[in-house]
């Protein structure tokens, strides 16, 4: 299958980058865990998945007809989010399966600069692709410019507190410069490395934000519907519709159960209940389908100047499986 040759050959560029760091002390093992879990490159996945390690492959071809110049861009992609993973875990400290809670801080600290780095070199193998080596600088300035904006949106919801919750306007900025950035950037690369057509660039970068903002919600929806995002008080946006909407009874036990203190962590079921009683569950999917339906209108546009986007298509088909890390 079409995109089984393309996983296969993203992941050799991801171990042949891999292979640089020195296998001692077991470092490259533990570079490699955060790089095969869901939705990274390494990982199995599953057929409910949506390929996103793959984007900036589907926007080169599409616009090209060819993916392999997007090869090290996708695995310096890859690193670079497995190293926001694991800089996530040591600064959220909520996670009992990370690196950071097995191994300790210092360690998994030194493993997510280790892929940093790696982002570094991968790209680097733009050279190996053919790619001149003036769009290899751009396209390492826009990668580094992306995880940048993707930095400051962290540092703002670190800034953030369950006890404060968030207006919905400032935790639409954070998720779009935290997590949609990073999809922004995927396609972006993708359509540097095809083009040079500045107009159709600016457009799936378009694309890609409201992509990326429609993977976010689904993920917040997902996350309070199995209630792993409420015991974890994580202020997402069903949580932050339901403290805007809500009054009395409903809003203290709101109010209560994210408090520092709470016992919540035991039964996340009371929450839920009530996210879906007063609409907080429908009104997310409703925004969640209006990025959606914004990346669909972008994409039509772009089609309109002659690519072929029937494969980037896949990542706007609804499913409840289909959720960012």
């Amino acid at each position: 299958m079409w995109q089984e040759k393309q996983a296969e050959l993203l992941k050799d560029e991801i171990e042949t980058v891999l292979a640089a760091l020195p296998d001692m002390g077991g470092l490259r093992d533990l570079a490699r865990e955060p790089l095969t879990e869901a939705r990274r490159g390494l990982s199995e996945g599953s057929a409910h998945d949506r390929p996103w390690p793959l984007l900036p492959l589907m926007v080169c071809e599409s616009i090209s007809g060819r993916y392999e110049p997007a090869v090290p861009a996708a695995a310096s992609v890859q690193f670079l989010m497995a190293a926001c993973d694991v800089f996530d875990d040591v600064e959220d400290a909520d996670s009992p399966d990370s690196l950071s809670a097995r191994y300790g801080l210092a360690v998994a600290t030194n493993v997510a600069t280790a892929l940093l780095f790696l982002g570094e070199k991968a790209i680097m193998r733009l050279n190996k692709r053919g790619v001149d080596t003036d769009v290899i600088v751009h396209v390492t300035d826009v990668l580094n410019s992306f995880y940048t904006i993707a930095c400051t949106g962290q540092h703002l919801d670190l800034l953030s507190s369950p006890e404060a919750p968030l207006s919905e306007e400032d935790y639409l900025q954070i998720i779009s410069m935290k997590s949609a950035s990073q999809i922004e950037c995927a396609c972006q690369l993708g359509a540097l490395l095809a083009t040079q057509n500045k107009k159709l660039v600016d457009t799936l970068s378009v694309f890609g934000q409201n992509l990326g903002m429609a993977a976010q919600i689904t993920n917040d929806i997902q996350g309070a519907i199995y209630g792993n995002d409420i015991t974890r008080r994580k202020m997402t946006l069903p949580i932050i519709y339901a403290f805007a909407q809500t009054d009395g009874k409903v809003r203290s036990q709101l109010e209560l159960s994210y408090q520092a203190q709470s016992e919540l962590k035991t039964d996340p079921t009371p929450i839920r209940d009530v996210l879906f009683q007063i609409g907080a569950i429908h009104y997310a999917t409703t925004k969640m389908q209006f990025y959606r339906q914004r990346a669909s209108d972008v994409i039509s546009k772009a089609e309109g100047a002659g690519a072929n986007f029937d494969w980037v298509r896949l990542f706007l088909e609804e499913d409840t499986h289909d959720t960012l890390q």
